[in-house]
């Protein structure tokens, strides 16, 4: 694999929705010993008012939809990415769920009036504990699993890239939750790995998850590519926890 090929393979590879499909049978990663979906799930049926906040492009959402059998109440969904509401939109239209912009990274107010949500669920999305604990009603229940802020270690040493969220660690979130009035219910933390076949499938991933490596580009990073090539599968540790949480 030529630097000249990795450059395209970059340039023509971004992402839509939330979608890794392009990397099927190319990108491989264990999963945490909990069931986040089958949590969600369950919550999902027993609420009368929800929300999904960083739903992407809405593919988890219609999936944990489809199992409700229109039993989950009124759901709304959020997204902080605006190239992914139009996705989102369509993907959810089905359901007729509204999706309304929020970033909670920008510490902006959640569209939402206070104690209206019985269900808040995240999955690796960042969230505002003061603003969760807001529009929680009382005995509402937060669902999250989020990516350790040390996440992928081995990718931040091979492109000389700084943690961007050192904060967002299991230990924190409690803190926060806890300060916001939240009683935590399960906490639990895990390291995993995530494989790819080769330096391509690896140039995919960080276009499509530039936040990654922001800093990354094929030809500043040529001499890393040539010897990353040169080790394969490329093997990369992945860190998530959760944390269920209920508002007394």
């Amino acid at each position: 694999m030529t630097i000249d090929s990795l450059r395209a393979v970059y340039d023509r590879t971004w992402m839509v929705g939330w979608d890794f499909s392009r990397l099927e049978g190319r990108l491989t990663a264990t999963e945490p010993p909990w069931d986040f979906e089958a949590g969600c799930l369950a919550a999902l049926r027993s609420a009368s008012r929800s929300v999904d906040l960083g739903t992407g492009g809405g593919e988890r959402l219609g999936t944990l939809l489809a199992e409700t059998a229109g039993h989950g109440g009124v759901v709304t969904a959020t997204e902080g990415w605006e190239p992914n509401l139009p996705v989102a939109r369509s993907n959810l239209a089905p359901w007729g769920i509204q999706v309304l912009p929020y970033d909670a990274d920008t510490r902006e107010t959640m569209p939402f009036e206070d104690g209206s949500v019985d269900l808040v669920m995240s999955r690796h999305e960042a969230i505002d504990a003061g603003e969760v604990a807001r529009v929680l009603a009382p005995g509402g229940r937060l669902l999250t699993q989020q990516v350790d802020g040390f996440d992928a270690p081995e990718i931040h040493e091979w492109f000389g890239e700084e943690f961007l969220y050192p904060h967002v660690t299991l230990g924190w979130y409690i803190t926060e939750l806890e300060e916001a009035g939240l009683r935590i219910d399960v906490a639990d933390a895990w390291d995993g790995v995530m494989e790819f076949t080769d330096v391509e499938a690896l140039v995919m991933y960080l276009a499509m998850v530039p936040w990654d490596a922001p800093n990354f580009s094929v030809d500043k990073h040529a001499d890393q590519l040539t010897v990353l090539g040169e080790h394969m599968p490329l093997r990369v540790t992945q860190r998530r926890f959760r944390l269920y949480a209920t508002k007394a």
